[in-house]
Parts: C-alpha cells; structure tokens; sequence
C-alpha cells in the first residue's frame, strides 16, 4: 500500500499553533478517503514563515528535503501530503528543489486544498505545482515590501514601531485604511511606575537600592498587573524594562538608534545609573545550580538556535567499572546534540591548569575570551569607563544649537514661493538628520561599558589570576559580552553530521555580524 507523510507548518508560534496544525492534518486525513487508500508514516512539523524574510530556522523542512534526497522518505509512489502549496515553501528556488527531489526519487505530491495529487515528472503537474509556490512567493515579498515601508516611514520620522512599551499610552489615527500611531505619550498610571522602578533598583531620589526581585513582590502584594494579560510583572519581565532605551525617548531599530518622537519617562543620568547597577556582579550574592557553569546559555544549538546547558555525562556508566562519563553541552531544549563540556571549554575559555610536560612548569593555554582580553590596549578600551568630556561637550552643544534651529524654522511664517518652501523643508531635513547623527553619538559616548566594574582596572594585570578569583557570575557576564556577533562571534554547536570532522573547533561555529 502506498505510504503518506504529512508537512504539516503554521506561521505563528501562539495560541492557535495546535488547533491549526491539527484542521492541516484532519482535511489531510479526510483526503485519503478519494485519493488513498494510505498508511500514514510520521509527519514533519514546523512552527514560522517559509518567505525568504523569514528569522527562524524551519527544521522539520530541512529534514524533509534531506529525507527526500536519500530515500529516507519512503519509497517510490509515497506521497507527500500538504495542506496547500504555501505550506512547503515561499521561495521557488527551494520549492523548486524540493520537486525536483521528488521527481528524482519517483515520489507524489497531495495538495489537498487544491484535491489533487501532483506528479512530479509530469510537466503539466510539475508548472502548476512551481506556479503555485510561484505565486506563493510574489506574495511574501509585497507583504515584506508593505512592512519595511512602514517601518522605515516610522523610523524616519522618529515614531513608536511595535508594541507599546509598558509606561506609554498611545493614540491612533486611521492613515490610508491603516489604523497608525500618530502619538505616544506617559500613561498617567502606568509612567509613574516606570519611574518608581528606575529610582528603586538605581537607590535614587533619597529611596534605598532594592533587588528587582523584591520590586516585584511589592507590586504583585500592591495588584500591578501587565496591560495585556493582567498578570503580577515579574523579575525577569522588569530586566528588560530596565534596559528599554524608549524610557529615554531613544528609538532603536536593528542595532540603530535615533532620536524618538515621543517624551522620555525616565532622564538619562537615572537610566545610566540603572545600567551601572545591573552591570555590578556583585548583584548577586547566592550561585544556583543554574549558573555554576560559565557558557550555559551562552552556546547555542546550531540545529535550532536554543541555549545549551549542561549533563552530568556524555555517556552511560559502565557496568564494573564505575566511569560516569564526563560533562557534556546539550541542546536545553530538544537534545539536538552534544558536545563535552572539556573540549569546548578548553578552546573559548583555555587550560589554566596547563602543565609543559617536560618542565613541569605552569603553562596555562589562553582561550578565546582570555587571548582577546589579553591584549593591553583592547583591555584598557573595553574597561574605560565613560566620563564627561570635550567631545561629548561640544557634541551636546551643537545639539542645542540645530534643535534651537529647527524650532525657529518650524516657527517661521511659510514661504510665499514654492521654490522657497522647498528649501526651507530641505533645510529642515537635514538639521533633523544631523539631530539624529548626534543623538546617536552622544548615546556612545555616554552610555556606560558594560564591562567597566567587571575587568581589573590595571591593564597588565594578571587575567589568569582575576579569572579564577572572578565569581562564576562575573564570567559568565564577561563571556556573555564578547561572545556575540559584534565582537568575537556567537558560538554555535554543530552535529558531528554537519561538521568536517568530530574535532571539537570543526563543531564551533562562530557568527560574526556582517
């Protein structure tokens, strides 16, 4: 009898994942009654879009194509089974791989929205399944293009994008059958308490320096609640208000920051101080069993992109011998791989216990984090911490200046002549996109180094001897911090499948912004 095996994938993640992929996989299963009979083999799942302009990785897909290319599939005359064609992709070129696959290997296609079993080798079947995925695609990209025209509209005049921070009421206007933020501005409610957590973790306005976690358990007792989903705001949803640059009216977009339309709730000194707080390791005072290990949560799967944590062993114990295995890096949330721990440790951190075999002498070997901290001048940098100076002087004045500028040209009764008004707006723009220039600059010079407070202020000092006296939660915020793509690079854990060889820095995969 002929098998079937289902791609089943929804483009959100949310409430009706479940629901929608079970409608998907019940009209598939009705579809067997006209163009079966089949047994059902085991379906491939995914959760997120299949544009181009999608940001999650789709893994059931990328096993489905490489199942197809080795005959893992099934064999010839099974039938892959789709809800629709948009389903399997929204890029020709892949979906165009993906028949061709099929073709290769003598499988069939059900597109059961459309009641109809495709055969790949048949050119008829073949241009209606590509002008579908086709079509798919011409789709995505309007819909990419609408998007960014938005965004990028929205950036350039410096208003609000995305969701409305807690603090911050809006107001809506409908622009070309839109409904569009026209206004972001302070709740009266909800703006006080942004403040009253800025002044209670940085111990400001003559209040005592409390813990975040201690700030939440008085808002819960006290009924604050989120907007959406009126639950108690906890600790680890305050942190990321904490680090919101819009409390400062600073929009931030991709890495970019530019001056908001909108009010700051918060000043900058206050904001500044918070950073300084949450930077000092000496925050934390106990070390779980959750943060006794430097990289967790730093690593990253490279099959789905989730932490890494780590096991007890990398191997069953062997019966008689009493070897529990070593340490190992797995994937936290799907088990995709392992690594052990050693191996990994050795390359981005270093052997500090190193011994030269034939001196019996101290030889530590220096990894990743510590060869680049090594240098004295990179470490100097990295460990200065800011301070009011003429350039950020000079650069606030100036700032004053062009605002004072285009306050009197917006001022300035409008030019009888068109030629004029369209200088005057030119004029405008350009002071307006010096503003921004400058906001962003000021916000580098003034913003403090995370790293100040956690690197030893002497930049010859012995980092070998700082590190092994460093709490763990002083190194794992130093490894957090360099390893990200702006700096050394986010480490990846590959398969042994996917890497050259099983060696452990064929495994490290290291993104680097581009």
């Amino acid at each position: 009898m002929t098998a079937a095996r289902e791609y089943l994938r929804v483009s959100k993640g949310k409430g009706r994942t479940a629901r929608s992929i079970d409608d998907q996989h019940r009209d598939n299963l009705a579809a067997e009654q006209d163009h079966g009979p089949w047994t059902w083999g085991e379906a491939y799942r995914d959760t997120g879009s299949a544009s181009k302009f999608a940001t999650k990785s789709r893994d059931d897909f990328d096993r489905l194509t490489a199942d197809l290319a080795d005959g893992a599939f099934g064999d010839p005359g099974d039938v892959l089974v789709l809800w629709e064609i948009s389903r399997l992709a929204r890029e020709t070129g892949k979906g165009v791989k993906l028949i061709d696959l099929c073709e290769t290997a003598g499988y069939k296609i059900h597109v059961t929205s459309l009641d109809r079993t495709f055969d790949p080798s048949n050119y008829g079947d073949r241009h209606s399944l590509i002008s579908g995925i086709n079509d798919a695609e011409k789709e995505a990209r309007l819909l990419s293009k609408r998007t960014k025209r938005g965004t990028d509209s929205a950036l350039a005049e410096g208003r609000p994008h995305g969701k409305r921070p807690f603090g911050y009421a809006r107001r809506y206007e409908v622009v070309d059958g839109r409904s569009r933020v026209v206004e972001q501005y302070p709740d009266l409610v909800e703006g006080p308490l942004v403040v009253e957590l800025f002044e209670r973790v940085a111990g400001w306005n003559g209040r005592e320096r409390e813990s975040i976690r201690g700030i939440a358990l008085d808002w819960e007792k006290r009924g604050i609640v989120s907007r959406e989903k009126g639950v108690p705001i906890s600790a680890q949803n305050m942190r990321p208000m904490l680090l919101r640059k819009a409390y400062i009216g600073v929009r931030t977009h991709k890495g970019t920051e530019s001056e908001g339309n909108w009010p700051a709730i918060v000043g900058r000194d206050l904001f500044d101080a918070v950073q300084e707080v949450l930077a000092d390791p000496s925050r934390k005072s106990t070390v779980t069993s959750a943060v006794r290990h430097v990289l967790t949560g730093t690593l990253r799967c490279d099959v789905c992109g989730n932490a890494m944590t780590i096991t007890a062993g990398d191997r069953p114990k062997r019966s008689g011998t009493g070897h529990h295995g070593q340490a190992a890096y797995v994937c936290r949330k799907y088990g995709c791989l392992r690594i052990r721990q050693a191996d990994v440790d050795r390359v981005i951190i270093g052997d500090l216990e190193a011994v030269d075999p034939e001196t019996g002498e101290s030889a530590p070997e220096l990894g990743a984090i510590l060869a680049y901290l090594s240098v004295p001048h990179r470490h100097a940098a990295l460990s200065r911490r800011p301070e009011a100076g003429t350039e950020e002087s000079s650069a606030r004045a100036e700032l004053s200046r062009l605002r004072v500028e285009l306050k009197e040209l917006e001022a300035a009764p409008s030019p009888k002549t068109a030629r004029a008004r369209i200088a005057r707006t030119a004029d405008m723009e350009e002071i307006e996109m010096d503003i921004a220039a400058l906001d962003v600059k000021l916000s580098k010079l003034t913003a403090p180094n995370p790293l100040a407070g956690l690197l030893p202020d002497d930049p010859g000092a012995d980092l070998i001897l700082w590190w092994k006296a460093a709490p763990v939660t002083a190194q794992r915020t130093v490894a957090a911090l360099l390893l990200t793509p702006e700096l050394l690079g986010q480490v990846r854990i590959k398969r042994v499948a996917d890497s050259t060889s099983d060696a452990v820095t064929d495994r490290l995969r290291w993104v680097r912004a581009a």
